[in-house]
């Protein structure tokens, strides 16, 4: 009996969901689907506890600068403290997988299948384009020109936007410019289909949500616009994520995954 450790049994796991059967996965991919099953990856230590450094180093200064420089604090977000709270979780489930990823490459060197990285159309979906647009960009607009008839809560919102904006962009250009990590026909079907869950590891909507602390608690302009924002976002996303899954190719059942069960 083949005695699994715990990265195996996680990418024996992956694999089952995806319809593949295995006794034991290969190395490649015991690395590279334990770390998208919560294994973690030691090489993304350092950058795990930054982010976790930075994060509560940008929430106090949040709190210490936006408290002592505005007076009412009646037209501070209620939801500021979501916004740094989301863009760690969203990074710190993000970097295990890039640095796995990362580590896999180095190994593997020249036995790396030299295959072109598929274009980013083919990888990010217009629903997910559409969502940010309304997330980042539909919230800009809404920032500004709530800003623009005087509201200090809009500025604040605004900078708080821009925050969710360059996460998410760090993970979609992480996961498009990733290039092909594959060794065989098996492995090249697997980076297909995890370059496309990857993606929605980017959860844009997410950061339309603190906004509804402030449409329930705080008397904010243009609630109206605001829950009709809320709405919009969280509703194209959805769209995103079941359009996407649904782009997602079934794995050959052919293809070399590790030893037959």
């Amino acid at each position: 009996m083949i005695t699994l450790s715990a990265r195996e049994k996680a990418a024996v796991k992956w694999l089952e969901r995806h319809g593949i059967r295995v006794a034991e996965p290969t190395w490649l991919l015991t690395f590279r689907l334990s770390v998208r099953r919560g294994k973690g990856a030691p090489e993304a230590f350092t950058a795990l506890f930054f982010v976790y450094l930075l994060t509560f180093v940008g929430m106090g200064a949040y709190q210490f600068n936006v408290l002592m420089l505005v007076e009412d604090h009646s037209q501070l977000p209620y939801g500021g403290l979501g916004f740094f709270i989301l863009a760690m979780t969203l990074l710190t489930t993000w970097l295990p997988v890039r640095y796995g990823d990362r580590q896999v490459a180095v190994v593997l060197e020249d036995r790396l299948l030299d295959r072109p990285r598929p274009p980013w159309r083919a990888v990010l979906g217009g629903w997910y384009l559409t969502t940010l647009a309304v997330t980042f960009g539909g919230g800009a607009v809404l920032a500004l020109v709530l800003a623009a008839g005087g509201s200090l809560w809009a500025w604040i919102w605004l900078g708080l936007l821009a925050l969710g904006a360059l996460v998410n962009v760090m993970i979609l250009t992480s996961v498009l410019r990733r290039p092909v990590i594959a060794e065989d026909e098996g492995s090249l079907a697997v980076d297909a289909v995890t370059r496309l869950q990857d993606v929605q590891l980017a959860m844009p909507s997410l950061f339309a949500l603190p906004v509804v602390a402030d449409i329930v608690f705080a008397d904010v302009p243009g609630k109206p616009w605001l829950i009709g924002y809320v709405v919009l976002a969280m509703g194209t996303h959805l769209v995103a994520l079941i359009t996407q899954r649904r782009r997602i190719p079934a794995l050959p059942a052919d293809g070399h995954y590790g030893k037959a069960s």
